[in-house]
């Protein structure tokens, strides 16, 4: 670890100083100086079908267990498993994925995270604050999914058999 790092992330844990260069390389590695903008090997793996998905999920999780492994709280490791997740689920759109990789760098907001927990003691307690409203949101969403999906077969039955 640099002097230079010891003194900004004191309190951050070595391994995941080392899993940041990784984060960077991935989500930031590369200038692009016309659009003022970062992008890492991340959505250039991820033309290539499961391979940079698979790398940058993996990159997320030792981002994670780190932070576990560090006594980390609940509630940082749910919002670092929601963005995990979202990132995964959407890298399975072609093109979409990719782009989503060059505006969203989760593994960077993973990091960011963590580094506000163990530096700034942000997001400290439990999952529940997360993982509440993100059941509840997932139960109205499949119950209208569910009603959506009556509503469309009544309709169909009632214009196929020609009844009220």
């Amino acid at each position: 670890m640099l002097k230079k790092e010891q003194k900004i992330y004191g309190s951050v844990p070595k391994e995941l100083l080392g899993i940041a260069r990784v984060a960077k390389l991935m989500d930031s590695s590369i200038k692009l100086p016309w659009l003022n903008r970062t992008i890492g090997i991340e959505p250039i793996l991820g033309l290539v079908p499961v391979i940079g998905d698979a790398i940058g999920f993996f990159i997320g999780v030792l981002i994670m267990v780190s932070l576990l492994r560090n006594n980390g709280s609940g509630k940082v490791a749910a919002k670092m498993t929601l963005n995990i997740g979202v990132d995964i689920l959407i890298s399975f759109i072609p093109v979409i994925g990719s782009a989503l990789d060059f505006f969203v760098k989760t593994n960077q907001k993973n990091l960011k995270l963590a580094i506000e927990h163990f530096e700034y003691g942000k997001n400290e307690g439990s999952a529940w604050s997360v993982i509440f409203p993100l059941v509840i949101g997932l139960t109205v969403l499949f119950l209208l999914t569910v009603v959506g999906t009556i509503a469309i077969l009544y309709y169909l039955v009632t214009s196929l058999l020609g009844v009220l």
